[in-house]
């Protein structure tokens, strides 16, 4: 009753933050209009001036674009709670009377599961780079978790058939194939251990942990085929799978009070959800995925938290690394005893890197610091580097290291420091305006783009090389590389700069985007840049002449998109800083990965045919960079609102469907090019797009 009463108040707490999360976003709403009415005002003359005046933005008409019909409609027995298109291109659907797996091209019942209705999407969690979903079954009070194969239907494992009780954790092991659960079998405390190719429960560890209370806070690893290292919040494990038993036990407390581990950022799912999203929950918090659900939905996001994470470097055999929020350590991995004295952290852990020289870690509170720990001994090979915020930003060149951090007020920093002493190039970070995208290291200094400016800092003063900084409104800054060279968009222009010798010029003339929309996205193609927004696409040639430019008039924008628009980007701000530290130390002086954790997360061949879809799909999906769908008002006698296609490298709109609805709640097949459409409470059709 205790543990229930724990899983309980985790799955509340989990949506305490949200609330004030949104309040933040609120904020954000707010402060969002005022920047950019200011920056209006400030740049209207100016920006009038760039964009030529010759610049049509009136809607590109797509009357003579042939409508396609529908090729197929499919209606359930029971209402459409959410609809998903999953990474081998079925389509997932949830109704209030089952579970349902949809054939794209023609909308047949692949397969169907009755005891899986009323689902949340919270409640159905892919798992990555596989074609398996688990799903959270049962009550608060035995919890239950089934595990199948999207492409068939096939149920992989279904804990309550295997006669557990209370299960809490599940955990993949893709190296051996199979799938973890923890909880009770014959009144047992107990770890199960399922073949993900045939359903086949391969083995089960009884009453291993030296205490019932104990659970998995990181995924097991498994050093070979034989043993796996185990990590509760009190002990670290080493179990021999064959015969059963504990090979060494360590104390190492986890604790999880603070949130799950910084450096495991959430995988993007390889599915794509609908438009609209889940409708059991609506409201604007749970299309944001703030909040909302229940006990069930709580515990289906915690079966697979991490608050921990153990390592094996390739080039330290024989050893095992473990760290979670508050410490470091690492261990013979045959006997378990300590290499080095466990490493304490001044707050957080936030980024973890492999160099050559050790490992780079970075912690992210109310003191910020860069720490190089040596791989054998665990010791600083230099005093910790205090930080202004946390990184979001790192670029190695030789033995220079550039990095870029913020504060949450806001306030962003650049600075160098030499990767071998610590010792910073400029006395202090400089401060920068708007939020860093990107910063490259020349032999002119430090050149750092944001959203506001860009210019270059002098790394033996620490102040800018140019006495007025390129400056331009928010939302700008958005760039490409090409080469040594970046092209990025601001104030309604193209700009490049040489990123080898720090020259900058604006190329061509501006260009002001239909639906006074902002670039969200530049992209380098064949041909030249491709600009793009919501209802706006351009290609610009190398000489920054404007090759074509499509607008489409956008059916209508409610307040509730505007602010939950802002809150996606709020959103990858907030995760900005973890990818940026996990991507941005490169160069052939640094290990970006080690062979033993790639195989730690590639699946052994599972005999699978839904992996061969998922390969020919992600081999498609390169061809479906060509064309951008846009939702627009459609003209013609037969119009209404609907979906075209448009062709990145002609601009040429080459297709459209009309789907008669303003707010229209669709899932587009980019892959294949088709379009799945939620027609009413109980019907999809499928187009051709």
């Amino acid at each position: 009753m205790r543990k229930i009463l724990v899983l309980a108040l985790c799955g509340i707490s989990m949506g305490m933050p949200a609330s004030a999360q949104f309040s933040k976003l609120k904020g954000l709403v707010d402060k969002d209009k005022k920047e950019k009415t200011s920056n209006k005002e400030e740049s209207k003359g100016e920006s009038q001036t760039k964009a030529s005046a010759g610049d049509d933005v009136s809607a590109s008409s797509s009357e003579n674009v042939k409508i396609n019909p529908k090729a197929w409609s499919l209606e359930f027995d029971g209402n459409i709670d959410w609809f998903r298109l999953s990474p081998t291109g079925k389509v997932i659907a949830s109704t209030n009377s089952a579970l349902y797996g949809v054939e794209p091209s023609t909308g047949k019942v692949a397969w169907k599961h009755d005891f899986l209705k009323n689902l949340t999407t919270e409640n159905y969690n892919p798992i990555s780079n596989s074609p398996f979903i688990a799903i959270v079954t049962g009550s608060m009070f035995n919890m239950q978790q089934v595990v199948l194969d999207v492409n068939s239907g096939k149920i992989i494992a279904n804990t309550k058939d295997m006669g557990m009780k209370m299960v809490n954790k599940r955990f993949t092991v893709p190296s051996l194939g199979g799938i973890i659960f923890t909880g009770y079998l014959n009144n047992a405390p107990s770890i199960v251990f399922v073949d993900a190719k045939t359903g086949e429960k391969k083995w089960v560890l009884s009453k291993i942990f030296e205490s019932a209370s104990e659970m998995l806070v990181a995924r097991p690893l498994a050093a070979d085929d034989n043993t796996l290292l185990m990590a509760t919040g009190k002990r670290l494990y080493k179990i021999d799978v064959k015969a059963g038993t504990v090979s060494w036990a360590v104390d190492f407390k986890t604790n999880t009070d603070k949130g799950t581990l910084a450096t495991e950022a959430s995988e993007e799912a390889n599915d794509k959800g609908s438009t609209k999203g889940d409708e059991k929950k609506g409201g604007l918090m749970a299309a944001a995925g703030l909040g909302g659900g229940g006990m069930k939905d709580g515990i289906a996001q915690l079966a697979d938290a991490v608050y921990g994470k153990f390592l094996l470097i390739d080039n330290q055999p024989g050893i095992v690394y473990y760290y979670n929020s508050q410490e470091m350590s690492a261990f013979d991995i045959a006997t378990g005893k300590p290499v080095w004295s466990t490493v304490k952290f001044s707050d957080p852990i936030g980024g973890l890197l492999f160099d050559e020289r050790g490992f780079l870690v970075s912690t992210n509170d109310k003191k910020a610091e860069l720490l190089l720990l040596d791989y054998k001994t665990g010791k600083q090979r230099w005093s910790p580097v205090e930080l202004k915020g946390r990184i979001t930003a790192l670029k190695l060149n030789g033995t220079s290291l550039a990095l870029a951090s913020a504060k949450e007020s806001g306030n962003n920093y650049v600075n160098i420091i030499d990767i071998n002493t610590g010792v910073s190039a400029a006395k202090s970070e400089m401060k920068v305006a708007g939020q860093i995208r990107d910063i490259r290291q020349t032999g002119q200094g430090l050149i750092y783009r944001t959203n506001k400016e860009l210019n270059i800092q002098d790394i033996q003063t620490g102040k800018d090389v140019w006495p007025k900084s390129v400056s331009y409104k928010i939302g700008g800054g958005i760039g490409a590389d090409k080469g040594t060279k970046t092209y990025f968009w601001a104030d309604n222009e193209l700009h490049v700069i040489d990123n080898s010798n720090g020259q900058y010029k604006v190329l061509g003339k501006g260009l002001k985007l239909g639906g006074d929309e902002e670039v969200d996205a530049v992209e380098i193609r064949e041909k030249g840049i491709l600009i793009s927004s919501s209802q706006n696409v351009a290609l610009f040639d190398w000489d920054g002449n404007k090759v074509f430019h499509v607008y489409q008039k956008a059916p209508g924008t409610s307040l509730a998109n505007k602010i939950m628009n802002v809150a996606v980007i709020a959103m990858s701000v907030s995760n900005s800083a973890a990818s940026g530290y996990q991507a941005g130390l490169s160069g052939p002086n640094t290990t970006s990965y080690n062979q033993n954790m790639a195989n730690a997360d590639r699946w052994s061949d599972l005999g699978s045919s839904a992996l061969a879809d998922m390969k020919r799909r992600f081999t498609a999906s390169q061809d479906a960079q060509n064309y951008k769908v846009i939702l627009t008002d459609i003209d013609g006698p037969d119009g209404g609102y609907g979906l075209v296609r448009v062709n990145k490298d002609s601009g040429a709109l080459e297709a459209k469907v009309v789907l008669k609805d303003k707010k229209p709640d669709y899932i587009s097949d980019d892959t294949d090019n088709l379009i799945f459409y939620k027609d009413n409470a109980k019907t999809i059709t499928g187009f051709k797009l």
